[in-house]
């Protein structure tokens, strides 16, 4: 909601794309549940707001992802969570959205990246999934 987040997954983005990288950049909440089961290599980038909670562009998402059964074996991915370790719930939008996908059965790539405060970190996680993705191609 502040824009560190999608400051976060622009960098990325652009990072992707000098790599060669085909790349489609959008908010949590423009993605359906049947076009995030056709994805094969993602990178999730949420903050979180209120009690470890999605913000509102990832409401939707959120929702659709959690009440889906769907096994997603296919879908290679890394969250990056930012968070403020002085709330009482740190990144909490960041795990709910790993642990479901754990669940789901897809291909965690990279550990989960949470972020303090700011997006310290994100770059070098950002790197890192990349040339993890670029390794399973």
């Amino acid at each position: 909601m502040s824009g560190n987040a999608e400051d976060v997954a622009k960098v990325l983005n652009d990072k992707a794309q000098k790599m060669g990288f085909t790349t489609n950049k959008v908010e949590l909440n423009d993605v359906s549940m049947t076009d995030f089961a056709k994805m094969k290599n993602v990178a999730i980038v949420t903050s979180t707001t209120g009690e470890g909670d999605l913000p509102t562009n990832g409401e939707d998402f959120w929702d659709d992802l959690n009440a889906s059964s769907k096994e997603l074996q296919n879908l290679n991915y890394s969250v990056c969570a930012l968070g403020d370790r002085s709330h009482d719930i740190f990144c909490g939008a960041g795990k709910k959205v790993d642990e479901k996908l754990i669940q789901l059965k897809a291909n965690k790539v990279l550990d989960r990246q949470e972020c303090d405060g700011d997006d310290s970190g994100s770059d070098e996680w950002g790197n890192s999934f990349l040339e993890k993705i670029k390794s399973l191609q």
